[in-house]
């Protein structure tokens, strides 16, 4: 009978063991798909920009009052002041590949980091002339649309200041 209660109890642990290992295995799996479907969107968002195509830009940050944008001394609550403010600009030239150190974390399966570093626009300067960098950071959020970013913040830094 002790046997028999202690195999129950060791094929237990073992069912708890192997379903903790598949959550695991699970979650690297789901973390995995939601960085590269985010670096899709990042990608797509970044190339807007360098190429100046507002639509698809805008199109890439969600549509709430509550996105949160602070960027180049500025700041924006909501889509629609940003809107506002991109529809009247002309959007700063990249190439997607400007963008270095980019770094795609999943929160869950529904959220995500990005962190990234890319040149200043129009070769920009320090006081002491040294080339400048941004460094920004998007948070995306899966939505009924798709991944879209919830918030993003970027602000310039001396290059020699950059982690490499």
């Amino acid at each position: 009978m002790k046997r028999m209660v202690w195999f129950s109890i060791l094929v237990l642990f073992a069912i708890a063991a192997g379903i903790t290992l598949a959550r695991a295995q699970t979650s690297e799996k789901d973390s995995a798909v939601v960085e590269r479907e985010v670096r899709e969107v990042f990608d797509k968002w970044s190339t807007a920009l360098g190429r100046g195509d507002k639509k698809t830009y805008l199109d890439s940050f969600w549509n709430s009052p509550r996105l949160v944008i602070r960027i180049a001394n500025g700041e924006w609550r909501g889509i629609e002041p940003y809107r506002k403010r991109i529809e009247a600009a002309q959007l700063p030239p990249a190439s997607p590949s400007d963008y270095k150190n980019v770094e795609v974390v999943a929160l869950g399966r529904d959220s995500a980091v990005v962190t990234y570093e890319r040149p200043a626009p129009g070769g920009a300067t320090g006081p002491a002339g040294e080339s400048l960098i941004f460094r920004g950071t998007a948070v995306f959020i899966r939505t009924p649309d798709g991944w879209k970013i919830a918030a993003w913040h970027a602000h310039s830094v001396t290059e020699k200041s950059s982690a490499h």
